[in-house]
C-alpha cells in the first residue's frame, strides 16, 4: 500500500513589476515547503515561460501547510475561485484547481472495505511518524517540520500565538476615513483623511459595515475591513 509522507502546501509567487501572479498547490509524495523554488518551481508552463524570459519572481511565499492532500487541493480551489483568476489577465493560472470533496458513511470510498492486518500495521506506522511542531505562533501536525524555525511540541494551551498577537495589538489603535478602517502603531503618524476610531463611531452609531459597503477581507494570515479588496491575493471573509 502507498503511504503518503509529504507536507502539502499552497504558495504564491509574483513578478510585481509586471503585475503577474500565480497561486498554486504542491502535494507530491515526500514534498516539503523547504523545497519550494529550490527543487520545485511549479508545473505551470506559463510560469516557466515568464521565468525564462524575465528571471525569478521577486515575491516567493509559502501561504499555508496542510495535513492532507485533499485539504490542500480544496483550499487552492477555493482561493482561485474567489480571486476569479480565469477572468483576470494578471493571474497566470490556467484553471481553478481540481478540488476533492470529503464523503462520509456509505458514500465514503472505503465504506465496507476490510483492510488486512498488514495494511493496518502500515497505516499505524505512518501515523506514528506524525509529530506536533510549532514556531511560537503557529503549529502543525506532520512528519517533518514545516520550516527551520519550527520545533517539536504544541503551543501552550493558553495559546501563545494569541498572547503575542494581543501584546502587539496593545501597541496599536484603530483609525478610519469613514469607509475603511485599520490598526496602526501608536508611534505612526495618522494618514491624511483618517482619524482615530472605528467606522461605527465615525458614522454616529451605524455599526452594520455591510450596509455601509465595507467587508472583511483576508490574505490567509491577516484580516482587514475595507470597501474594496486590499490586494490581488485577498479574498472576502474573516480568518
Amino acid at each position: 500500500m502507498h503511504i503518503y509522507s509529504g507536507i502539502p502546501y499552497t504558495y504564491y509567487i509574483s513578478w510585481t513589476a509586471l503585475d503577474l501572479h500565480y497561486y498554486g498547490v504542491r502535494f507530491a509524495n515526500h514534498c516539503h515547503p523547504s523545497d519550494f523554488w529550490k527543487k520545485y518551481f511549479t508545473s505551470s508552463d506559463k510560469v516557466k515561460s515568464i521565468r525564462k524570459q524575465y528571471g525569478d519572481p521577486d515575491v516567493i511565499k509559502i501561504r499555508r501547510t496542510f495535513n492532507s492532500v485533499d485539504q490542500a487541493r480544496l483550499w487552492e480551489s477555493r482561493v482561485l475561485k474567489k480571486l476569479k483568476v480565469l477572468k483576470d489577465n494578471r493571474w497566470l493560472n490556467a484553471n481553478v484547481g481540481k478540488a476533492y470533496s470529503w464523503k462520509s458513511g456509505v458514500e465514503h470510498q472505503n465504506y465496507g472495505r476490510v483492510f488486512s492486518q498488514e495494511v493496518r500495521q502500515k497505516q499505524s506506522i505512518s501515523r506514528s511518524k506524525l509529530r506536533w511542531w510549532n514556531n511560537g505562533i503557529e503549529q502543525s501536525f506532520s512528519e517533518l517540520p514545516p520550516g527551520t524555525e519550527y520545533q517539536k511540541g504544541r503551543l501552550p494551551f493558553n495559546n501563545r500565538g494569541a498572547i503575542i498577537g494581543a501584546n502587539v495589538n496593545r501597541q496599536k489603535y484603530w483609525i478610519t476615513d469613514g469607509t475603511n478602517e485599520e490598526m496602526i502603531f501608536k508611534t505612526d503618524p495618522i494618514p491624511t483623511g483618517y482619524s482615530p476610531g472605528r467606522i461605527g463611531s465615525v458614522l454616529k452609531g451605524k455599526t452594520n459595515h455591510h450596509a455601509q459597503g465595507t467587508y472583511w477581507w483576508n490574505d490567509g494570515t491577516t484580516t482587514k475591513m475595507s470597501s474594496v479588496s486590499p490586494g490581488p491575493l485577498w479574498i472576502r471573509g474573516r480568518l
